[in-house]
């Protein structure tokens, strides 16, 4: 399986994802088409115009909204390209940003929250339609994982509710049977965590202590979450069987 990873922001990796899919033999393809809150002089490459040559395409976070693709030009590329994959029943997979992009592709609205930004190991209220999922079906009731957006999404015309938050209400879903959109961020590592946690700081203006004591006991929250994703990893592969270019 070759799967193509689009990078937004150098400070958001695909991790574990990407660890996973290395792990069972799947041949990676990391495109980083923007340099979020890392280095501007950043090397960057094109959005690939047609699905061809990969069988399952991975789209990341990053700082910047669907809704500035007019500064972007990236943005409306992907929402292409995540449709290309779709019509070709190749699996796709959005993370925060990345699952912005997929309910925008699809027509639905995408906006800034009402409330604060969600960050920190927030827990997941799994709906009805998970315990069938093929990726979802035994996920950990209340499961902590990690967010980090003041972005929300409406769910597509004909896509499934997955999951759900309190204070934002959208969280995942799957359109038909191979694209799925996550608002939390599965691909979390410990070194991004710290990253993560500096840059935080740096835009409260707080002490870096303060954003890591807020956190909590890392391991307590990472460990299984790390877990869980390797699982939807090598499950969201095993859609792709089959599916090649």
């Amino acid at each position: 399986m070759r799967i193509l990873f689009l990078v937004n922001d150098v400070t958001s990796p695909p991790g574990v994802l990407l660890e996973e899919a290395q792990g069972r033999g799947a041949e990676c393809d990391v495109r980083v088409i923007h340099y979020g809150f890392g280095d501007p002089k950043t090397p960057l490459a094109p959005v690939p115009e047609t699905a061809e040559g990969h069988d399952g395409l991975v789209v990341m976070g990053g700082p910047m909204g669907v809704y500035e693709a007019a500064r972007y030009p990236f943005i409306e590329e992907t929402r292409a390209l995540i449709r290309r994959f779709h019509a070709g029943a190749k699996p796709v997979m959005g993370v925060c940003l990345g699952g912005q992009l997929v309910a925008s592709a699809f027509g639905a609205d995408v906006r800034k929250m009402e409330g604060p930004d969600e960050f920190g190991f927030l827990p997941q209220t799994w709906l009805d339609a998970a315990a069938d999922d093929a990726l979802l079906h035994d996920a950990e009731p209340d499961l902590p994982i990690v967010q980090w957006h003041q972005d929300t999404f409406d769910i597509p015309r004909g896509a499934v509710q997955l999951s759900t938050r309190k204070t934002c209400r959208n969280q995942s879903f799957r359109l038909g049977r191979n694209t799925y959109a996550f608002q939390f961020h599965l691909e979390l590592t410990r070194e991004t965590l710290e990253v993560w946690i500096g840059e935080r700081a740096k835009l409260k203006n707080v002490a870096r202590e303060e954003i890591a004591a807020a956190i909590g006991p890392v391991e307590r929250v990472l460990d299984p979450q790390q877990a869980f994703t390797r699982r939807v990893m090598s499950r969201w592969m095993a859609l792709g069987a089959g599916v090649r270019s």
